[in-house]
């Protein structure tokens, strides 16, 4: 879900541009009504948004400012799971998280989401930063106005069992404008 808060006395009108992983932008439109919530529930609002990676843009296109962010819930027949994130404001060409693990007794494991904003391709940069002071860095083709999953157990075996912090720089002459989040899900039994 995208939960758009509207908290002015003005109707807002919102565009959501979703970023899908091969570069495909789908757009719609939407009213949100003055001091009231939103809900888009994303997997519904066009077959290509099902059961994909996506990253949503959300812009007031009428200057009425909203405050958007991204919930997702799971758990078999009724959802008892769920984790939220907040909108960024801002996008930028180096991101750092604090907290990441793969493994343990809980079975952790991190995903380092990237979405690229701008209008052409680029390249990323990401890089574990372990407590014993070591690192492991890999690069990536992220396509123009798209959404890019990093599956920190797939990409970087040398991480389970461990904790880590991460930085993500786009790289190059004409650095792609990114966003990045870090999602982590573990077994609560």
């Amino acid at each position: 879900f995208v939960l758009v808060a509207n908290p002015g006395t003005r109707d807002a009108q919102v565009t959501a541009s979703y970023l899908l992983p091969d570069g495909t932008t789908i757009v719609k439109h939407y009213l949100v009504g003055a001091q009231s919530r939103f809900n888009i529930w994303v997997d519904h609002e066009d077959a290509a948004l099902a059961n994909t990676a996506v990253s949503t843009v959300i812009e007031s296109t009428n200057g009425v400012a909203v405050i958007a962010e991204r919930a997702l819930w799971w758990g078999g027949a009724s959802w008892i799971e769920a984790h939220n994130s907040a909108g960024s404001t801002t996008t930028g060409t180096k991101w750092a998280v604090a907290d990441g693990q793969l493994g343990g007794e809980r079975g952790i494991e991190t995903y380092l989401l990237v979405a690229n904003t701008s209008d052409h391709a680029g390249m990323v940069a990401v890089t574990l930063l372990f407590e014993d002071g070591t690192t492991r860095v890999r690069g990536y083709d992220v396509p123009a106005r798209s959404r890019f999953n990093v599956n920190v157990a797939n990409e970087f075996p040398s991480a389970t069992g461990k904790r880590f912090g991460a930085v993500v720089q786009s790289l190059g002459t004409t650095p792609a404008q990114i966003v990045v989040e870090r999602a982590m899900y573990s077994n609560a039994g």
